[in-house]
């Protein structure tokens, strides 16, 4: 009797360390997930924290975050034409797919042009993890500057060019007669008066590698002399025309009749339709 009270005895003493078992890998289980939930939850915050440090490089404002673009070289190209103009090409690249250029500042203190290109990302996209080149074309303003060596900063990069003489107007320095005028972009929808038998420069940015080019009319008192396009100048190991960095055409014009006379045209694909989207310039004359 007392060997059957002890099995019974022992057989309750192993059914209860088993449940005790069981019940102890259950219960570390649940321990476990609720630890994995919480690690999960570290990480994921702390990826957002380092998200959001590294996106506010530049200052948020909105729905966007604002930075600087990573210039990595830049090219200065002189065009064939006069005044001399010159083109600044920047080359970088962007830190994912979403980010874009937002704004290209150009200003110049004395002899330095300083350029700051900066860039906009969606606060809330989700992008792709892969660096994005761009080159950008930037104009400068170097019209009426006096001879001398300048610089350009393109975001800490630099470059530097040199003008040989005054970068003025041919008007102006006296190498044309006096009544002579060079008209721009800048002059499309003005007047100006012209002494019949004179003639006037027509200058407009083209870019032929694009497909683009001006279509020029004139009214019946107005007769174009001479038409030719001037390229940027290729810089040393470049044979191909630079695609996206334009010349300018350049026309002078006569007057050949009194009265009003018209100058008008479009800058178009010459293939394409009109659709009311293009480029127009107009300049009204005054032949006397």
């Amino acid at each position: 009797m007392k060997i059957g009270t002890n099995n019974k005895v022992w057989n309750y003493t192993k059914i209860t360390v088993v449940l005790f078992a069981v019940f102890m890998v259950i219960f570390s289980g649940c321990i476990g997930e609720e630890q994995n939930e919480t690690e999960q939850g570290n990480t994921i915050n702390n990826s957002q924290g380092v998200n959001g440090t590294n996106n506010s490089q530049g200052a948020s404002g909105g729905d966007y975050i604002y930075g600087t673009a990573n210039v990595e070289s830049i090219q200065i190209v002189t065009l064939e034409s006069f005044p001399v103009q010159i083109q600044v090409i920047a080359e970088g690249y962007l830190p994912d797919g979403c980010t874009e250029i937002n704004e290209i500042k150009n200003e110049r203190d004395g002899n330095v042009f300083n350029i700051n290109i900066s860039t906009k990302r969606p606060r809330d996209a989700i992008c792709t993890q892969a660096l994005e080149s761009f080159t950008e074309t930037i104009p400068l303003e170097i019209r009426d500057l006096k001879a001398g060596n300048y610089t350009v900063n393109v975001n800490g990069v630099t470059e530097s060019f040199e003008l040989a003489i005054d970068n003025v107007p041919q008007e102006a320095s006296g190498s044309m007669p006096p009544r002579q005028q060079v008209i721009t972009e800048a002059d499309s929808g003005t007047s100006i008066s012209l002494e019949n038998g004179s003639t006037f420069f027509l200058r407009l940015k083209e870019n032929p590698t694009t497909g683009y080019s001006w279509e020029l009319n004139l009214s019946q008192g107005l007769n174009n002399i001479s038409g030719e396009y001037y390229p940027p100048e290729q810089p040393e190991g470049i044979g191909q025309p630079l695609v996206g960095a334009g010349g300018v055409r350049l026309w002078e014009i006569k007057a050949v009749s009194e009265g009003s006379q018209q100058v008008t045209g479009i800058y178009k694909r010459p293939w394409e339709k009109v659709t009311g989207e293009e480029e127009n310039f107009t300049l009204n004359i005054e032949v006397v």
